[in-house]
């Protein structure tokens, strides 16, 4: 696994062994990073999320999302994940690009996440596939303040999953990828 594009790209990533973490692959990270650098036409001035604020990758694994948000132009990302082996790796992969000015980890879950100090303007939703965690997330995220309005959230499921069906959610874009499925939205609680 490697950045596939931005200031860090072709630099390799490692990932936590197992099963328990699925990266996403460099194919699909290409192209949503390519949707995602046009994502000011959601909004009604130039204001683009991945330019424009903090990052936050939860459920991050090895952080292969947000690390190539910030080899991409983003300023800062926080990565959230409750597995010790992958905050880990992640901590690894920030000190390998020499980004820990703008990168951190915390050991949380997105269901239950820390309190916010401000919203992301980004957050990255990639939880296990079949367990039906991303609107319980989106509406905990935004519960401890670090969803609001203007937030784009990016979610990671597979195609056979449920449909994001949320009230105040909406959805923006949708994009299947073989057993992957993009969904990038708003969510106004």
């Amino acid at each position: 696994m490697r950045i596939v594009g931005g200031t860090h790209r072709g630099r390799v990533l490692s990932a936590p062994e197992g099963r328990d973490t699925r990266p996403t692959l460099d194919r699909v990270r290409e192209a949503l990073f390519s949707i995602l650098s046009h994502a000011s036409r959601w909004y009604e001035d130039d204001f683009n999320p991945l330019y424009d604020g903090i990052i936050l990758d939860a459920f991050a694994g090895s952080g292969a999302l947000g690390l190539e948000a910030i080899s991409r132009g983003a300023d800062q990302a926080v990565f959230f994940d409750n597995d010790r082996k992958a905050i880990a790796i992640i901590d690894q992969n920030i000190e390998a690009l020499r980004i820990s000015d703008q990168a951190r980890t915390q050991r949380a879950d997105a269901t239950k996440p820390p309190r916010a100090s401000q919203p992301a303007s980004m957050v990255f939703l990639d939880p296990p596939y079949g367990k039906e965690l991303i609107a319980p997330s989106i509406t905990a995220l935004a519960k401890a303040g670090w969803i609001d309005g203007n937030t784009l959230i990016v979610a990671e499921r597979d195609p056979r999953d449920l449909e994001i069906t949320l009230d105040g959610f909406d959805l923006c874009d949708s994009r299947k990828y073989g057993r992957c499925q993009i969904d990038i939205g708003r969510f106004s609680a």
